[in-house]
């Protein structure tokens, strides 16, 4: 017979368990939250392809610098007209090499930022993801749950889709067409906003994780506590616990929360990422010729190359001709330096590549190899004139050291006549002459010398070689 007592034990044992169920869970996270978070996730995952993008400019910068300095060299090589017009285009061709080393020291910084900012990214997104693995892989229901299918509503039974919230997906490095300027802001990130992120409604007590701090056996949190979780995205205080993810807004007063180390140095990390300006390589090569063609510096600095070899004229009529063939190349980095870089790069020079000497436009060879083959060409062939200069100049001294010196007889008086070899007095003329035997042996020895061809003809090929040695031993000594 059921009697009042028992009616009572039942009733009193029915409250405290749902007392002890009830203890043991928490409020559920609000929609508005696990969007944020999602968001977080999603911004992370783009910063290693930020990196890679950043890390290719400057590559390619550091690139295109070396090629627009090789193709220089080439074009300079390969003139032989005049050499005020060489040394402007070398100059700038060593300027451009330099930048090429400037470039591959923000490489090498860039390189620590990006893998820094890449790392610390990643960990918070494998936070997040393994956090959100954790709250939805069991997920079955609305009867327990600690994300919610609307900040007023009940928990989510189904698990969300990837393209909503990126969970467990591998990290790639193509674009993702982020703008990480606006998420990643001066005081923190701006995907996350809400300062009270507990669910209300049906998931108001529904998720054992965030249950009040206890030492019961049921509890995660043994005491109350203050800690940063999802890869540093959430926050949780006190005996609430409450639960926030606006405190990443103003991440630099984070530093003594537990769990935020690896977002704080992500937010840093990728800040100075951002702050790192890689432009367009091609651009900033007309961009750094145009700066050198406008400055007084090249002129000097061509001139002071040009006392060196040995050129004639003092230092201001050397820098004049610098000048001059500045204005001509570049128009002094004024408004038609467009076209006339372009005019230059354009000339056709050794292509690089074929058996024969064939050209094609300095700008369209694009490998770096080709590139060096056709300097190396130039060098090579110039190389081979000036030897060949040496060795005819060399000829040409042996053989009028052979040529027999016709005795000097004009104009001496008798006594000197009679005692100078070869000389003898005409009692006619009343003067000095060459005796008929100093005649014949002159003639013959240079009909002897003549025999090759070589010697008996100096206004032909030969004047070639006077005319044009000066300028390519100066070449050469470059």
């Amino acid at each position: 017979m059921f009697n009042t007592q028992t009616a009572i034990v039942l009733i009193y044992t029915a409250v405290l368990a749902c007392n002890r169920l009830a203890g043991a869970s928490g409020a559920a996270l609000q929609k508005t939250a696990l969007t944020e978070i999602c968001n977080t996730a999603t911004e992370m995952r783009a910063v290693p392809a930020l990196a890679k993008s950043k890390l290719d400019k400057a590559q390619g910068l550091v690139t295109e610098y070396h090629k627009a300095a090789l193709r220089l060299q080439a074009l300079a090589a390969a003139r032989d007209n005049d050499i005020t017009q060489i040394l402007v285009i070398e100059s700038i061709a060593a300027s451009l090499g330099d930048q090429a080393e400037r470039a591959l020291e923000q490489v090498k910084t860039l390189t620590d930022k990006a893998l820094t900012a890449s790392a610390a990214a990643g960990g918070v997104y494998g936070g997040i993801s393994e956090f959100l693995t954790l709250t939805t892989a069991g997920i079955s229901g609305t009867a327990g749950g600690c994300l919610s299918e609307s900040d007023n509503g009940d928990v989510i039974s189904n698990k969300p889709s990837n393209t909503v919230c990126p969970i467990d997906q591998p990290i790639t490095l193509e674009s993702q067409n982020h703008q990480l300027s606006d998420s990643f802001g001066p005081q923190g990130l701006t995907t996350q906003r809400t300062n009270d992120a507990k669910a209300t409604g049906g998931a108001a007590t529904k998720c054992v994780l965030f249950a009040a701090p206890g030492t019961a056996a049921t509890k995660l949190f043994q005491q109350a506590t203050t800690a940063a979780i999802a890869g540093g995205t959430l926050k949780i205080t006190g005996a609430g616990p409450a639960l926030q993810t606006d405190h990443t807004s103003r991440i630099s007063q984070e530093t003594g929360t537990t769990g935020s180390k690896l977002i704080i140095q992500a937010h840093t990390a990728t800040r100075q990422l951002l702050a790192e300006s890689v432009g367009d390589p091609a651009q900033a090569v007309k961009n750094k010729v145009k700066e050198l063609a406008a400055q007084p510096e090249l002129a000097t600095s061509v001139a002071q190359k040009l006392k060196l070899i040995g050129a004639p004229g003092d230092q201001s009529d050397l820098e004049k001709q610098a000048k001059e063939q500045i204005k001509n190349l570049l128009d002094d980095g004024n408004e038609k330096l467009e076209s006339k870089w372009q005019a230059l790069i354009d000339t056709k020079i050794y292509d690089g590549k074929s058996d024969e000497a064939k050209t094609e436009k300095a700008s369209s060879i694009t490998f770096t190899k080709e590139l060096i083959q056709s300097v190396l060409y130039y060098r090579n062939k110039r190389q081979a004139d000036f030897l060949r200069v040496q060795k005819e100049l060399e000829q040409k001294k042996n053989d009028c050291k052979k040529k027999p010196q016709k005795p000097k007889c004009n104009g001496k008086e008798k006594t000197e006549c009679g005692t100078t070899k070869g000389c003898e007095w005409n009692k006619t003329e009343e003067k000095c002459k060459l005796t008929e035997d100093a005649q014949k042996d002159a003639e013959k020895a240079r009909q002897e010398i003549g025999k090759d061809g070589k010697t008996t003809n100096t206004t032909g090929s030969n004047s070639f070689v006077i005319k044009r040695a000066p300028l390519l031993i100066a070449v050469f000594l470059l």
